[in-house]
């Protein structure tokens, strides 16, 4: 048995060994709380069943698949005619998680797309809880408390909430290894931790420019603190330190920013485009109310989560565990200066999150402007769009301040083992308990049978959706992974105006757009016949009508003639050709 295991062991690493002695306790339950608070995602990896909160899901995996079809034909990573054919769309502003698509792209022959997916719901939630231990490792005694800590940075409802279709804000791992690298190489002049702090920084921009943001707006507090805590300003290796992080922070951001930043106007008006501060904050009893989605929980706290317009969905409960350590930490004088500049970071964001105005149980109270009123204006801030996302910055500070709260406690104990054994447990357990969400959501999604036929069919064509608009086209654009045709609509996160221009210029386009019912008198056969013949030059065969509760929606219902190409309960399928035979209004005088 020895001679057959020496030459294994030879084999692994001595880093990876010491790597595991070290945290494989962590390691092993963060991956079975993982699976227990996501359950049963860990379980429905196979087959047609999606982990799944929102219908951005449907988006996220459209993602997926674009990036296989980019690697598999050779095309450009920023622009695609997929959607809002035959114009196509440029998407250096679309919210591509780019490190998390290559990964699901990997995975994908193993688990199969929709597997691959809901298996990065798991790698997300599992490595921001340990991204977060190892930052507060570096400031505990006790590795509970870290273990705790990277708990609370993870668990917490929203952020589990937003793992169900928005990968883009929840692989939140790099910002502590980040920070932790940041602070190793200022307080130590450590080259080599700078540089590495900037390579983190560079792969979480590829990860998401939200997550970059709320990385640089950690760091900025923290580097005003380093500098002046023991008068590091005044030593030559700090700015040292300092100059290298900076210049390689900017090379390697530089691969995700440059193209947002070809034309400043585009630029501009994408951040205008998504951001809404006055609708979309959190209110701010919703940080103390728990997640409606508890089933232990909702009963008591449905009715009051009714009255939070945006964290009814989003719960924003911090925790009651969480709340009580860190206010603990707050009175530390052991640790008073880490401590305080934690809360610190932790109230910018909070307040940020509140929006530009108050909102407390459902009423906004205008005449009460919170500090992002008059923080808006600066660019990073304005591009999260959504107050209510600066939650998920948040999120790091209150581990940190619970990490140092439960380490005071655990030093209090002292010698007595069994005492803090069963604070642990029961600390640990009643913070699970309280952060559940519930069983995760999700459904199940089968490819149309039309979807399958048309595939299969021969020939280069696109095909016209309806009723259109931007939460229909998420599963439109869904849909294309079945079909493989460009359709004429779609979304990105920040669509621009001049994406619709082949719409708004086809008189028919133009009124499916609207829903506008048929009039005769505005849209006379002639103008519906040079509409359609414009289609079918432009390569469109088929138009497809979803149906809105089992029924044809009555708004398009003038507009077919012929008999449709394929029909059932789902959706009516009519070929442009029939339709350039039989035009509509073709009988009015």
């Amino acid at each position: 048995m020895t001679a057959l295991a020496l030459p294994l062991k030879s084999k692994i690493p001595s880093c990876l060994i010491n790597w595991l002695k070290r945290d494989g306790l962590v390691l092993l339950l963060y991956l079975i709380v993982t699976i227990i608070m996501t359950y049963p995602v860990a379980f429905r990896l196979g087959g047609d069943w999606v982990a799944s909160r929102d219908v951005d899901t449907y988006v996220k995996l459209w993602d997926q698949w674009r990036f296989g079809q980019t690697l598999r034909f050779g095309l450009p990573l920023n622009f695609t005619r997929d959607i809002f054919f035959p114009i196509g769309i440029d998407l250096t502003f679309h919210s591509t998680a780019w490190t998390v698509v290559a990964l699901a792209w990997l995975l994908g022959p193993i688990f199969g797309q929709i597997g691959a997916y809901n298996f990065t719901i798991l790698i997300a939630v599992f490595t921001t809880a340990y991204g977060g231990y190892l930052l507060i490792r570096s400031m505990v005694d006790h590795r509970s408390a870290a273990w705790l800590g990277g708990a609370v940075y993870s668990f917490m409802p929203y952020h589990i909430a937003h793992t169900g279709g928005h990968p883009d804000l929840v692989h939140l791992a790099g910002i502590p290894i980040a920070v932790l690298l940041f602070i190793r190489a200022l307080s130590t002049s450590n080259l080599r931790s700078a540089l590495g702090a900037a390579l983190m920084l560079g792969f979480v921009a590829l990860t998401s420019l939200y997550i970059m943001d709320f990385a640089l707006i950690t760091l900025v507090p923290l580097f005003i603190f380093l500098t002046l805590q023991q008068q590091r300003w005044r030593q030559r290796n700090f700015w040292k330190v300092t100059i290298l992080f900076s210049v390689a922070t900017a090379i390697a951001l530089s691969v995700r920013l440059l193209p947002l930043f070809q034309s400043g106007n585009a630029l501009s008006a994408a951040i205008e485009d998504k951001y809404e501060a006055a609708t979309m904050q959190t209110d701010l009893l919703s940080f103390i109310v728990p997640s409606p989605f508890n089933p232990l929980f909702e009963p008591y706290v449905v009715g009051i989560a009714d009255q939070f317009p945006m964290n009814r969905k989003w719960p924003s409960y911090l925790g009651l565990v969480a709340i009580v350590t860190g206010l603990s930490a707050l009175t530390w004088t052991k640790r008073r200066g880490l401590t305080w500049i934690w809360a610190a970071i932790g109230i910018l964001f909070g307040v940020m999150a509140l929006g530009t105005v108050l909102r407390f149980n459902g009423t906004v109270y205008a005449n009460i402007t919170l500090p992002l009123a008059s923080l808006e204006w600066l660019p990073p801030i304005r591009a999260i769009g959504r107050p209510d996302y600066f939650v998920l910055g948040l999120a790091l500070p209150l581990a940190v301040g619970a990490g140092l709260g439960f380490d005071r406690w655990l030093l209090a104990l002292g010698d007595r083992h069994r005492a803090k054994t069963l604070l642990i447990i029961g600390s640990t357990c009643f913070m699970l308990v309280e952060y559940w969400n519930g069983v995760y959501p999700g459904f199940s999604v089968i490819p149309h049978p039309f979807y399958i036929q048309i595939a299969n069919a021969p020939g280069e064509f696109a095909l016209i959706d309806l009723p259109m608009g931007r939460f229909n086209s998420k599963e439109y654009m869904y849909d294309q992974i079945t079909h493989q045709r460009p359709i004429v609509e779609g979304l990105i996160a920040r669509t621009p105006p001049e994406a619709f221009s082949y719409i708004d210029n086809n008189p028919l386009l133009e009124r499916w757009h609207t829903g506008a019912p048929l009039d005769c008198q505005e849209l006379d056969t002639t103008t519906i016949k040079q509409a359609l013949d414009q289609l079918a030059a432009d390569n469109f065969r088929y138009v497809i009508v979803h149906h809105v509760d089992g029924r044809f929606p009555e708004q398009f219902a003038g507009y077919f003639t012929s008999p449709p190409a394929y029909s059932d309960d789902a959706i009516t399928a009519y070929a442009i050709a029939d339709l350039q035979t039989h035009p509509s209004c073709s009988g009015t005088p």
